[in-house]
């Protein structure tokens, strides 16, 4: 755009000059047209924005460091021609990262790249739409809604995850697993035949009497349910690499719960409303569907801390096994030990007594937990 404003001034500067020195009509009448085409564009463009629509389309999910396309598509249904000059936002509403990038259109349609570094809900908008005549002198204003979002999901890593004994062996469930079989003699989770190793105590004596061959049992596996996993987002201090560590940390804890059959509630307190959310996830696909608002989660230094507010508000939500992540622990968390076992997972104690990790060797130093 501004090539094209200096070669309008170029232009300018050597008709005037050629009408002075020459005394050219031509270049006077060509001076003076070019001086005329902005303002006659004005009443052009009046009548375009509002015939025109814009469209910003992208994937919806993407890889840290995998490279996605948006796509802003212009739909004009006149014969006028377009010359469209915008800035395009993408936000990571997780950790607040801001980039933007001017944007020309004068045909249907123009692509652009985007990638991230750090997991996270990317926000993409049009900032600043303007319509302009040929030489980019005088904008219009455009009013532009339109919005797309992808999510940057966590790559996650391997963690080993246990459940304390000290607080009554199995918790009581009145589901079990349909996929894996447990130690819970009271339930069978399949009938088999018996291989060498087995435990004498699985043989089904009158079923083996019946077929006339070793019939195994295998105890059923409890889906147990009262776990709670919670993500501190009240941190005025936090770094764009703490963040992406903890949203590892979640979502990592979350995938090897749901391996081992084990349901959990997931919440974090949002810090625009002042409240805590609370999702329950049964399988895979619950954890999936709340990845783009979990991954929205912004933090903030300025509202009450979620282990405040959880206590206030929802202490129904504490049991048995609770996690809780945090960059540095709210001291209220220590409240929660009263209810259940209490295992807290940060990047910086606090003064709480906390498994420590730090935004680089965290997938090391979380693989083997006991909550």
């Amino acid at each position: 755009m501004i090539v094209r404003k200096l070669f309008w001034l170029a232009t300018e500067i050597s008709l005037a000059a050629l009408w002075v020195c020459f005394g050219s009509g031509a270049a006077l009448a060509l001076a003076l047209a070019m001086l005329l085409i902005p303002l006659v564009s004005i009443p052009i463009n009046l009548h375009l924005r509002r015939k025109i629509r814009l469209k910003l389309t992208a994937q919806p999910n993407l890889r840290k460091e995998q490279e996605a396309q948006i796509m802003l598509k212009l739909t004009n249904p006149t014969v006028l021609p377009v010359n469209l000059s915008c800035c395009l936002a993408v936000t990571n509403l997780l950790n607040g990262m801001l980039l933007r990038e001017k944007v020309h259109v004068t045909g249907n349609q123009v692509t652009r790249s985007v990638k991230s570094r750090y997991c996270g809900r990317l926000r993409i908008t049009v900032e600043k739409a303007k319509l302009y005549d040929c030489f980019g002198l005088v904008g219009i204003p455009l009013s532009c809604p339109e919005k797309c979002h992808i999510t940057v999901q966590p790559d996650g890593f391997e963690t080993r995850i246990s459940l304390a004994d000290e607080l009554g062996g199995i918790a009581e469930s009145e589901q079990y697993s349909q996929y894996r079989s447990g130690s819970d003699m009271t339930e069978t989770f399949q009938l088999r035949e018996y291989v060498p190793g087995d435990s004498p105590r699985q043989i089904h004596w009158k079923l083996s009497g019946k077929l006339d061959r070793l019939i195994v049992r295998d105890p059923g596996l409890p889906i147990i349910q009262d776990v709670l996993l919670f993500w501190e987002r009240t941190e005025p201090e936090e770094t764009v690499q703490s963040i992406d560590a903890q949203a590892e940390v979640i979502v990592s804890i979350g995938r090897a719960l749901l391996e081992q059959d084990v349901q959990f509630r997931l919440g974090w307190n949002d810090t625009e409303e002042n409240r805590c959310i609370l999702h329950e996830i049964r399988e895979l696909d619950d954890l999936i569907a709340i990845l783009p608002r979990l991954l929205s989660a912004a933090g903030s230094g300025e509202c009450d801390s979620g282990a405040a507010l959880l206590l206030q508000t929802r202490p129904d939500a504490l049991c048995c096994h609770m996690v809780y992540v945090a960059h540095t622990p709210a001291a209220e968390v220590l409240d929660w030990s009263s209810y259940g076992h209490l295992t807290v997972l940060a990047v910086s104690n606090g003064g709480v007594d906390a498994i420590r990790f730090d935004e680089t060797n965290y997938p090391t130093q979380l693989a083997v937990l006991v909550i």
